[in-house]
Order: structure tokens, then sequence, then C-alpha cells
């Protein structure tokens, strides 16, 4: 089972990256500058000086959507009041927006959700993963569709 939690996050992490433009994304900034977690942002520049071919994987063809991945963060916190602070975060976040959740998976103590929101100009994509009293964020924006990603995943 976790093979499978490993595999299908790496495939949404690979197939939609995000950047801090947008409100629906704000709520990430601020942890930026938080000493008891890590913080990760890598943009558009960098993601395409990457290239396509490095967002490959065995049996996926991800340059048809390498082009619309705009950037990507990620948040990361060991300490327990600051991983309690980002997964009330990332559901305060769920609710305003109107995320919709594509994916959840339990397995022992970890637990993953995969949430997609369609924008107008941008989609958004929030992977959160708790373990104990840890949490991960992985955020991510471009302008990828549902289609995209259900494309992706049926290869």
């Amino acid at each position: 089972m976790k093979a499978l939690i490993t595999k299908t996050a790496i495939l949404v992490a690979m197939l939609t990256l995000c950047t801090t433009a947008s409100a629906q994304m704000e709520f990430i900034e601020k942890y930026e500058s938080n000493k008891k977690a890590t913080y990760v942002y890598v943009g558009k520049t960098m993601l395409q000086m990457v290239g396509a071919k490095q967002f490959s994987m065995p049996g996926r063809d991800m340059s048809a959507i390498a082009d619309k991945i705009n950037g990507i963060q990620i948040i990361t916190s060991e300490d327990a009041s600051t991983a309690a602070r980002i997964k009330a975060d990332v559901a305060e976040a769920v609710k305003k927006h109107g995320y919709e959740v594509l994916m959840k998976a339990n397995e022992e103590d970890t637990k993953m959700t995969i949430y997609f929101l369609q924008g107008k100009k941008e989609s958004y994509v929030l992977m959160s993963v708790a373990e104990g009293e840890s949490a991960n964020l992985i955020a991510f924006t471009g302008t990828f569709t549902m289609e995209d990603i259900a494309k992706m995943t049926q290869q």
C-alpha cells in the first residue's frame, strides 16, 4: 500500500506544480520564515531549466503537461504544533475555496489527501500527507485541467 501511495504522490507531483501568485495559496507563504518548518519553492523558470524530460516517469509521457506547470511549494514539519497549524490551514483553504477531493489514502499512521481546484486562470492541487505528529504539504498551480490529470493517470 505504501508503494501505491508513493507512486500516486509522485504522479500528482509530476503532473502539477504551483506558484505563490494566487489567493488560494497565500496561506503557504507564512511558513517560509517559520523555523519549525522546512519550506521549498521552485518557480517556473527553474522548472523550465530542468526541462520536460525530467518530469518523466516510467510509462508516462509528461511532456504534454510540462508547459502547463508553473511551480511548486513544499512545506514539512515534524513539530507537533506547527504540523497541526499546517493541517488546519489546509482544511480552511479547502473549505474556503471549494477544493474537491481527488484521492484519500490511509495506511497505519499515514494519511494522504489530494485536493483539486480548477480556477479561471490557474488550477490548484494540494497534496497533504500527515504521519503521526508531522505534516507535509505539496502545493501546485498551473494551467492544467482535470482532463489533463485524467489523461496522465490513464496511460
